[in-house]
């Protein structure tokens, strides 16, 4: 428990511990090889029963995975790597280590009491609002923080992170664990701290995720009084939420936009046309592959003069997860990278015990990053680590709470 607990709480403030040191930028991906070799351990040698874990699920994610391998590998075995074959699968690990620590932590963490934890992650979850408070107070007084941008009005900082973009996630994902803990223990609603929290995303600038962290607000006002979620619910925090982005995703899709992730985006369209149906190849653009062995790609479509994606300054070079994706393994790569995700998507809610509540907080972070993708750096920046670690967090403990709930009823163990 202390282990996963730890762990957690590294990848949440992993972009932190990188503007200390560079090197710490690739705990997440570390996280991730630690799971897979302490899940294999586990399976072949430890407890070979839990072969069972093999589900439906995770035959499809193999399935879709092979061939999205086949698919991102086929550009540079045709045409020749420009990259380096190390670089080519580090890049595709990063493409699928959502899926690779997802299903190696169903299986790792297995067994393992959690409850205990709560009350630890509650403390966590305080101290780091209450902190961030405070820095932000002081800072009115004494200037401490660097800003980042002016936004809604105001002046916008990251915090200590690296970009305001994962500062807000860590935030969120706070925040829905706080709410999952009081639908899990059934004790009254965080609404206190959803305010402070919500300050925080809004001092931080990110303007879709203050519309989701808004919309996830208004959900929770009425959520603990019906029964089932009615679809035209959906629908109207989902236009909410469009209208509350639309400037945002006209700068990032627009032809005007001349930053670096629009003009990557578009520019990602371009080259799956023209390298259809495959892409150009791993390691090829908006990579960390591709900013680390400058890639020709950039002067071919007359990108190295933009601002953050020349070679001399490629500090941009991976601010877009999609345009990675659709540029490096094309339109049929992306389509089977989104078949992925859906396929997690409905892995995690059929896995999670408990009514449509739970499995509606469990699911939430997943689709908050799926969902803010295009926009926003947070895959892009490897934080799906922490979400995935968090929803398998909430996944445990809702199993746990509904196994110890199932035997209370049944007489299996004396009321605590």
């Amino acid at each position: 428990m202390i282990a996963f607990i730890v762990v957690l709480v590294v990848a949440l403030f992993s972009s932190m511990l990188e503007t200390i040191n560079p090197l710490l930028g690739y705990v997440d991906e570390a996280i991730v090889l630690v799971f897979i070799v302490a899940t294999f351990v586990k399976l072949l040698f430890l407890e070979k029963r839990e072969v069972k874990m093999l589900d439906g699920w995770l035959i499809a994610g193999l399935i879709l995975c092979s061939a999205f391998c086949i698919i991102a590998f086929i550009p540079n075995a045709m045409v020749g790597p420009y990259n380096t074959f190390w670089m080519q699968l580090y890049t595709f690990f990063g493409m699928i280590k959502f899926l690779l620590l997802f299903y190696c932590g169903r299986i790792l963490i297995r067994d393992i009491s959690l409850v205990r934890s709560i009350l630890w992650v509650k403390k966590i979850a305080w101290i780091f609002t209450w902190c961030c408070l405070a820095a932000y107070a002081i800072n009115l007084v004494v200037p401490l923080m660097q800003p980042f941008d002016t936004r809604f009005g105001i002046v916008t900082f990251s915090y200590g992170f690296g970009h305001p973009a994962p500062f807000s996630m860590v935030v969120i994902l706070f925040t829905v664990m706080m709410v999952f803990f009081a639908f899990l223990q059934k004790t009254r609603m965080p609404y206190v701290y959803m305010l402070l929290n919500l300050f925080l995303v809004v001092t931080a600038g990110r303007s879709t995720a203050v519309g989701v962290y808004i919309c996830f607000f208004l959900l929770l006002l009425i959520l603990p009084h019906i029964r089932r979620l009615p679809v035209i619910l959906f629908l109207v925090l989902g236009v909410f939420l469009v209208w509350f982005s639309w400037e945002r995703i006209v700068n990032q899709f627009g032809s005007e936009n001349t930053e670096a992730r629009g003009v990557l985006l578009r520019t990602s369209v371009l080259i799956a046309k023209e390298h259809s149906p495959f892409g150009a190849g791993l390691g090829m653009f908006g990579s960390h592959a591709s900013r680390l062995n400058y890639s020709p790609l950039y002067n071919e479509y007359h990108l190295s003069h933009v601002w953050g994606l020349s070679e001399f300054n490629p500090t941009f070079i991976t601010d877009s997860y999609w345009a990675m994706i659709i540029g490096e393994t094309g339109f049929l790569g992306a389509f089977l990278l989104v078949c992925l995700f859906l396929v997690t998507l409905c892995a995690i809610i059929r896995s999670t015990s408990g009514d449509f509540k739970i499995k509606l907080l469990v699911v939430f972070p997943f689709v908050y990053a799926l969902f803010t993708s295009p926009v926003d750096t947070l895959l892009a920046s490897g934080s799906v680590v922490s979400v995935m670690l968090v929803v398998i967090y909430m996944m445990s403990l809702a199993g746990e709470v509904t196994k110890s709930n199932d035997m209370r009823n049944s007489g299996g163990i004396d009321n605590v």
